[in-house]
């Protein structure tokens, strides 16, 4: 490897364009390097933008190029297992959006291939690693005592998105609520025992055929539960995002990732307000880049990563039976 991380950008839609993209150049650790889409004029636009030495419509010139360090998948979720186990195969070092995979399969074939070839593997549940959510975890960590933890996350999610489409996006729950799964993990701290949803379609029932909305309650090892309210049929008007946790007589607040209201602790009531939203990707891959230059453990790894992957089947399996669903770490420590 160079100085620098070489990083290949496999998709580059918009998240990729505003979010990895931008972060990576400011981070002295990388250099972006290439660019691939399945849509030329992305790649050539992202790679004449930001400098890089090609692009190109074929991904395996990505893996075959051996200046190449870390590959980021930005794409669709179907193609999220596929490129992934392609990369760990071809030696790359991988960053790839949520979810992890569709299905348990693909999860349990994608923490082969990364185990076979040796290379670090980071899904893009940012949530958790947020820097307030990471305050509150550090506040409550010490506390030995349940916790009660709620977060809602709700906007309009347009009917025709693709993400409502089982076979492309996995539906909103493993597309997105994967982010809030592994969220409430992280501030618990402890393995998640079983998981109940109530829920359904909320949108038109005529263009999105899988459940879009629901509460989803998850209880851990030692006895504190997480819920989340997850609506595809909210209102723009409204915040999207809040998190709200419960402790031994304190309370915390964290409206939209840039604002936190603490009280109970030794300050009593604390507020702390950041200059903009932050929802962790920053840290993401700075982290990330100082593991693959260490060789020490990458954020949200293997077991993270299938952790809330197993979760958001199983709250589908939950919707489907109306039955609460059992949770071990041998469903997702691969």
């Amino acid at each position: 490897m160079t100085t620098k991380i070489n990083v290949a950008f496999i998709g580059c839609g918009g998240f990729a364009k505003g979010m990895h993209l931008p972060n990576m150049a400011k981070n002295e650790k990388y250099k972006l390097y290439a660019a691939c889409d399945i849509m030329e004029k992305a790649a050539k636009e992202v790679s004449k933008q930001y400098n890089m030495e090609y692009f190109t419509t074929d991904f395996r010139k990505i893996l075959d190029d051996e200046k190449v360090d870390l590959v980021v998948i930005t794409t669709r979720h179907d193609q999220h297992a596929p490129l992934t186990i392609e990369a760990a195969n071809a030696g790359k070092h991988i960053l790839c959006e949520k979810p992890m995979g569709l299905n348990a399969a693909e999860c349990k074939d994608i923490a082969s291939a990364v185990k076979t070839n040796n290379v670090k593997y980071t899904v893009g549940y940012n949530r958790g690693m947020a820097p307030l959510i990471r305050k509150a975890r550090d506040l409550i960590k010490e506390i030995d005592k349940k916790k009660l933890i709620y977060h809602r996350i709700q906007a309009p999610f347009p009917e025709t998105h693709w993400t409502h489409d089982q076979a492309v996006g996995g539906g909103r729950f493993v597309g997105e609520g994967c982010h809030i799964f592994d969220l409430l993990c992280e501030l618990v701290g402890k393995p998640p025992v079983s998981v109940y949803a109530s829920g359904g379609t909320f949108l038109d029932p005529d263009k999105v055929k899988i459940p879009d909305s629901g509460i989803i309650t998850i209880a851990f090892e030692d006895g504190s539960v997480g819920t989340t309210l997850i609506a595809s049929a909210g209102c723009k008007l409204f915040p999207k995002e809040a998190t709200e946790i419960y402790c031994d007589g304190k309370a915390i607040y964290i409206d939209e990732f840039r604002e936190m209201k603490s009280y109970g602790f030794e300050k009593g009531k604390e507020v702390i307000t950041l200059e903009k939203i932050d929802k962790g990707q920053i840290a993401e891959i700075d982290e990330l880049a100082d593991a693959i230059v260490n060789n020490t453990e990458p954020p949200n790894g293997l077991v993270n990563a299938a952790r809330a992957a197993v979760i958001s089947f199983y709250v589908n399996e939950s919707i489907r039976t109306g039955k609460q669903i059992p949770i071990s770490k041998e469903d997702y420590i691969f």
